[in-house]
């Protein structure tokens, strides 16, 4: 099954069906345990987790480990982080899903076209840094994208603009589903 994300983003009667066919073949399936807290708070954890990382580079990482860097770790777990809210607004809508598509398909249908608590580019912002391109993708997905480049691209270079840039977009984002999930 092939899936076009940019069509999920673009038209709420191409999402609605993607979403059926999900629920459909139990990729998707209800959850009325709530249990969107635990997913939210794994969220902000990794979130906390990421910047204090990332601000003792100028610290305690300068001292102990010189001519050092994490900033690959630093967006991997910023990347865990923005999982973590699209779980846990997944929950909150009742449902939960494995699968990254299924989840970006539940994030987008009540959270974009349903209810529009979250912006086109907010939407975008998680499909790109939960590795899913805008094209058709095939349904399993052997990529996660920047966290996987983060992760084991021995020969990738990440600067601390990037880690500093997905600080900020992911504790915007973050913030913004604590406020409206509390």
């Amino acid at each position: 099954m092939k899936i076009n994300i940019k069509k999920i983003l673009d038209k709420k009667e191409y999402c609605e069906k993607i979403f059926m066919e999900f629920l459909n073949n139990k990729l998707i399936r209800e959850n009325q345990s709530q249990s969107f807290e635990s997913n939210l708070n794994k969220s902000i954890k990794n979130l906390e987790f990421g910047n204090f990382i990332l601000d003792e580079h100028n610290y305690s990482i300068k001292e102990k480990l010189p001519n050092k860097t994490f900033y690959d770790w630093c967006i991997t777990i910023y990347y865990y982080a923005l999982y973590h809210a699209a779980l846990a607004l997944s929950a909150k809508a009742g449902y939960e899903s494995k699968n990254h598509v299924a989840t970006i398909t539940i994030v987008t249908l009540f959270y974009y076209h349903k209810d529009n608590i979250l912006n086109k580019e907010e939407i975008r912002f998680i499909i790109e840094n939960m590795g899913l391109e805008k094209t058709d993708i095939d349904l399993i997905i052997d990529s996660k994208g920047l966290r996987e480049r983060a992760s084991y691209g021995a020969d990738e270079l990440f600067e601390l603009k990037q880690a500093q840039n997905m600080q900020k977009e992911t504790s915007d984002l973050i913030n913004k589903i604590r406020a409206f999930l509390e």
